[in-house]
Order: C-alpha cells, then sequence, then structure tokens
C-alpha cells in the first residue's frame, strides 16, 4: 500500500545521523561469518528476501520487498514497505525513521547494524536478541504487572519510548489496561509534572467532538455561552491520551491529523490557531491496518498515530499472568488475602471476555465478602464458567441482508440489557456514539 507524502515524514532520534556526504552501510547480520555490507549511495537500498534486493536477506520471516534506506538532507531514512512481520530500531517497531548512528535495526530474525565508515571497527552494540524479539524485561511498569513474556516485553518497550515524544499508539481488546500503560507511560516521561488528559473518542456525541478536541469561542454555535478549551489545550505541556481512537468520525480524522501535524488548533468558530505542546498516546480496540484498508480510518493519520506501536494481549492469551493480577487486585482491596490454588485454577479456566477489567471487578467483590485470610472458590459468586453462545454459522441467517442482520442484533442486545445503552454497546463491542447512530439509523 502506497504511503502518501506527510508534512514531517521521520521519527527522529537524540543521536545524529551522519551527514549526507558521509560514507554509510548496512551491515546484515553484525559479528558473524555471515556478515554482509552494503553502501548506501544516493541510490535507496532496497531489502527484502527477493533476489532483485540490493540487501537480500534469506530469512522466511522477511518480506520480499520489506524496507528500503535512503538519503536526505537530514541523514539516512529507514522506510518499512508495508511488511508483514515489521521493522524495528532498537526494539521498536517503525514505519519511517531517520537513523541515528550506530542503530540496531531488526526484520524478521536477521539483525542489520547501521554504521559509518569510521565505526566499521566498533564492535557492534546488539539491542535485540537473535530471534529479532527485545530481550525479557521488568515484571511491572506502574500501576501494570505481568510475568508473561508478551507483557514484559510490552514493559521493556515502553520503558524505552517513555522518555522520548514518540507518539504511541497502543492497541488490544477492551479492558486489558492500555489506559494503565498510558498513564505509566505519562508518569516515566519529561512531561509527567504536566496534566494527563483522556479522550475517550467513542463516548461524546459526534456533533461534540470537535468542540471537545479543539475548543470553542462564545456563540461559535447554539448553546456555546462561553468559551471552552479544548483536549488539547488542557493538556498543554503533559500527554494528551486519544482512548479508541479508532471510532474518531472519517470527517473529523483530517482535523486532528492537521493538529498532529502543525502542531496547533483552531477552536470552533475561532479565526486563528493556537500552538499546542503535548505527547499524544492513542489506543484501540480496533486493527486500524483492517480499517485503513475498508476506507473507514485515513492512512496517513494511522501512520502518524503509528511511530511506536504496542500489542497488549488478551488475559486468555497470557494466563501466566493471573497469580500477580489478583495479589496486586487484592491489594489496592486494601483486604490482602493468600490465594487458593484451586481458585486459580478455577480462574484460568474461563476465558475472560472482559479482561483484566472482568478480573479485577470479579476478585474484588470476592474479597469484600470473604470470611477469612484465604479466597477460596466458593467466594467467586459473581464468576460464572463462559458457556458458549452458538456460533454465527449454525444460525438461519442465508437470504437475509446484512443491515436486517445488524439491526436484529442490536434490537436484542438492546431488550437483553434493559435498554442500557452503554452496556449494550460494550456487548456489542462498539463505541456508545456509533451505537445511538444505528438506533437512528434503523428506527429502534
Amino acid at each position: 500500500m502506497a504511503q502518501p507524502p506527510r508534512r514531517n515524514p521521520t521519527v527522529a532520534f537524540e543521536e545524529p545521523t551522519p551527514p549526507s556526504g558521509a560514507s554509510a552501510f548496512l551491515v546484515a547480520s553484525p559479528d558473524t561469518p555471515e556478515e554482509r555490507s552494503v553502501p548506501i549511495g544516493e541510490r535507496p537500498v532496497r531489502i527484502g528476501s527477493d533476489e532483485d534486493n540490493d540487501l537480500r536477506v534469506d530469512d522466511p520471516h522477511v518480506s520480499r520487498r520489506h524496507a528500503e534506506v535512503r538519503r536526505s538532507p537530514d541523514g539516512v531514512i529507514l522506510r518499512d514497505l508495508g511488511s508483514k512481520n515489521g521493522t524495528f530500531v532498537e526494539g521498536i517497531r517503525v514505519k519511517e525513521v531517520l537513523l541515528p548512528a550506530g542503530a540496531n535495526i531488526t526484520i524478521g530474525a536477521t539483525p542489520i547494524r547501521f554504521v559509518s565508515e569510521g565505526e566499521r571497527a566498533r564492535t557492534p552494540r546488539p539491542a535485540v536478541s537473535p530471534s529479532g524479539k527485545i530481550d525479557l524485561g521488568p515484571n511491572k511498569f506502574g500501576a501494570a504487572v505481568g510475568t508473561s513474556p508478551a507483557m514484559r516485553q510490552v514493559f521493556a518497550l515502553l520503558e524505552r519510548v517513555s522518555p522520548t515524544d514518540l507518539t504511541i499508539c497502543i492497541g488490544g481488546e477492551t479492558g486489558t489496561g492500555k489506559d494503565v500503560l498510558a498513564r505509566a507511560v505519562h508518569a516515566h516521561s519529561g512531561r509527567k509534572n504536566g496534566p494527563f488528559v483522556v479522550f475517550d473518542c467513542g463516548a461524546v456525541a459526534p456533533s461534540l467532538i470537535e468542540s471537545e478536541l479543539f475548543g470553542h469561542e462564545r456563540g461559535a454555535f447554539t448553546g456555546a455561552v462561553g468559551e471552552h478549551r479544548g483536549a488539547f489545550e488542557r493538556a498543554g505541556s503533559g500527554t494528551l491520551f486519544l482512548d479508541e481512537v479508532g471510532e474518531l468520525a472519517i470527517d473529523l480524522q483530517p482535523k486532528l491529523l492537521r493538529a498532529l501535524e502543525q502542531r496547533a488548533v483552531r477552536r470552533v468558530g475561532g479565526t486563528s490557531d493556537l500552538a499546542i505542546d503535548v505527547r499524544i498516546i492513542a489506543a484501540t480496540n480496533r486493527d486500524l491496518e483492517k480499517e485503513v484498508a475498508g476506507g473507514r480510518f485515513r492512512q496517513d493519520l494511522f501512520y502518524r498515530l503509528s511511530a511506536a506501536q504496542v500489542h497488549v494481549s488478551p488475559l486468555r492469551e497470557r494466563l501466566a499472568d493471573l497469580p500477580v493480577l489478583v495479589e496486586a487486585i487484592l491489594s489496592e482491596s486494601g483486604k490482602p488475602m493468600k490465594v487458593s490454588k484451586d481458585t486459580l485454577e478455577a480462574l484460568a479456566g474461563y476465558d475472560w471476555p472482559g479482561n483484566v477489567r472482568e478480573l479485577k471487578n470479579a476478585i474484588a467483590g470476592a474479597a469484600a465478602l470473604a470470611d477469612g485470610p484465604i479466597l477460596e472458590p466458593r467466594h467467586l459468586i459473581f464468576f460464572k464458567p463462559r458457556r458458549r453462545a452458538p456460533t454465527i454459522d449454525s444460525l438461519p441467517l442465508a437470504g437475509r441482508s446484512l443491515e436486517s442482520i445488524e439491526r436484529a442484533a442490536i434490537a436484542q442486545t438492546l431488550r437483553q440489557c434493559d435498554g442500557n445503552k452503554t452496556k449494550a454497546a460494550r456487548a456489542l463491542g462498539i463505541a456508545p456514539s456509533t451505537l445511538y447512530e444505528k438506533i437512528k439509523k434503523y428506527g429502534l
């Protein structure tokens, strides 16, 4: 997929890259007998598994045309070419980056080092393992805990990027703790003394999102009796957390992109731009790459938000985290207790559709009603093993339009939730604002 032109297409690291006239090389598999180097000239250097690449990498995890490196007036730029498994610099997944001197690059399972001529004699300083994965990191980051390899890698990555102003996009199912990680990033950043402002793109009515994000002037619309500072202004010198950014309407996405690129916003009804100085962290439970392919999310905004990407696995895929999570939840409840082995086994037998948020509710409720120092399975009175509903493939849907199926699903869910739209939206896996639009569309 072609990448559209952008105002500021690079992510800059602190170390400068060699000037455009200096000799520079890409060294594949440094410090091994198979080491190969390719000079970076005026023509872009293509990297991939195909024979016609300038730097061919024989690795099953590398795409045919994986990435390219080219010179620019500012230095040397590495760009991912839509590879399947991603391109990593110092353990951080990147789309396009201005390479720092001595950068460690990983594609597939192959390490590549970017060096200038003067650095050829230096001993490489590997930042990632030969498998291309970040070394296992800490088991805690802020209020988030986890001992599974998946979460420790997330913690290690966030520890590296937190001190920078790099924009981070955190993906994962609802309830996995994306907001907890965002707060931890803010607390570990140079902006920790500034505000941390949360803007939930899925919880604000579509007609109010622009005003809530960018602010409005007095008299800008009916009901605007005074000026209003939007989320960008309120987050000045701090961090703005754009939760559920995938729910943002397509017609508002260009305005968000403009604010991010120009570092300025204009209030609704205003005539001048206001400079902003914020760090952006976004989160979504949607697959934004699929949303881009479906035309529901702008590709240029996706790239702008995804300078560093983090995926938080659902709890059912990291049940090894259950003991430390339960311990942390009980500690927060103010009623320290031990947990029996049978209780942990019972918890591990559930697939946790609500993830850590659901676990927290179940444990907190059980601890409040427990009559002893040990949490037993009998105390989990709100906990029920999940009974899986019949798959949609077994339902009589053939011959019905997609709209009629969607309308029936929404109507049935609203009835089951006693008309509670917030609860129904959560059950359907969509934002409340999206549900409101569909209720209006179908006349429910």
